[in-house]
């Protein structure tokens, strides 16, 4: 990389490091620039258990990373909710994100013990965390980060922890009661009833984690009280797993990121605005026949019929909507009959 950024220098072009698509706003190359992908650079170096740390490349993603710390009871202590298909140095580039786990130890920046940087002209610098902010903003980047340090915590013995309001105003405020009498979760999140739909849900979802040892009676003395005094109801162990299991945003490697827009309201009013959130009017051409605009309204799969043996009798299989048009494609170069 540093070959690379020397050789750049020279011939006045930019490096424009490409991550998993992830972040809004994350840079494009242009005809000046050279773009650097790091499917090759996804080492992970982990020291003796209790260490507090570990080492990753660029390319690494955040769940491959934890999954390994996993082994050992070890875990991050801060990741993005697009840990399945954010990498280690993307994220690291947004510099100020917040993901699971900032309810305890706060934002990225803050985790990060130190990182390897790439500059222009081919000079490696070790920054802290903090001085991140230095090389990378909104819309600019003055370096490459080609490896970092990063904060580990004792994860083998986390508990989830899942409610259910009737209304945003009512999580939004038990939000509040929470963060005031400090307690002792890890992560913490509240999932809009548009979110929770995903898992067949129709009410607003208030979930997190913590770990086994701080499970005593002043724990389960301020939930019950939180849960009381805002019509909360919490769900048993075997759905609170599976609450937990859905922390992840929906980015799937094979999709498009979804767009983000980020805005910020008075916290007065965060409950009626994550009621009324929807999905944006489709601004795509007229469909085909046969289909409609919205992706969501498109199945996934079809069935085809398929004609089988000599009794005609006909069978159906479920054909991917991406096999389909590869099919589709392949027929369109083959000679059709009578030519």
């Amino acid at each position: 990389m540093r070959r690379l950024s020397e050789v750049a220098a020279r011939c006045s072009l930019t490096l424009v490091a490409l991550g998993a698509g992830t972040a809004p706003g994350e840079p494009a190359g242009n005809e000046d620039g050279i773009l650097v992908r790091f499917d090759l650079m996804r080492g992970i170096r982990q020291p003796e258990r209790g260490a507090g740390w570990v080492e990753a490349e660029p390319g690494a993603t955040w769940l491959d990373l934890d999954k390994e710390l996993r082994r050992t009871g070890e875990g991050l202590a801060v990741y993005p909710t697009s840990a399945p298909r954010a990498t280690v140095g993307g994220w690291l580039a947004t510099v100020g994100g917040l993901g699971v786990g900032s309810f305890e130890y706060g934002r990225l920046r803050e985790n990060v013990l130190s990182a390897s940087v790439v500059t222009r002209g081919g000079g490696l610098r070790e920054v802290g965390g903090e001085e991140l902010g230095h090389f990378f903003g909104p819309g600019r980047a003055t370096g490459i980060v080609v490896g970092a340090r990063l904060r580990t915590r004792r994860a083998d013995a986390d508990l989830p922890f899942a409610a259910a309001f009737p209304g945003p105003d009512d999580a939004v405020e038990a939000v509040e009661e929470l963060v005031a009498s400090a307690a002792p979760l890890w992560h913490l999140a509240l999932v809009s009833p548009v979110m929770a739909a995903r898992g067949l849900r129709t009410r607003c979802m208030l979930f997190g984690a913590y770990p086994r040892q701080r499970d005593g009676e002043a724990w389960w003395e301020l939930r019950r009280r939180v849960l009381e005094a805002h019509g909360g109801t919490e769900l048993d162990s075997p759905e609170a797993w599976r609450v937990w299991g859905e922390r992840f945003c929906p980015v799937e490697p094979s999709r498009p990121a979804p767009g983000v827009v980020r805005e910020y309201v008075p916290r007065g009013t965060c409950g009626g605005r994550s009621s009324n959130a929807r999905k944006p009017p489709c601004s795509a051409p007229s469909p085909a026949r046969g289909r409609r605009c919205c992706s969501r309204s498109v199945p996934r799969a079809r069935r085809r019929s398929i004609r089988r043996g000599s009794r005609g009798r006909r069978e159906y299989r479920v054909e991917p909507t991406r096999v389909r048009r590869e099919r589709s494609r392949r027929m369109e170069h083959l000679p059709r009959k009578g030519c």
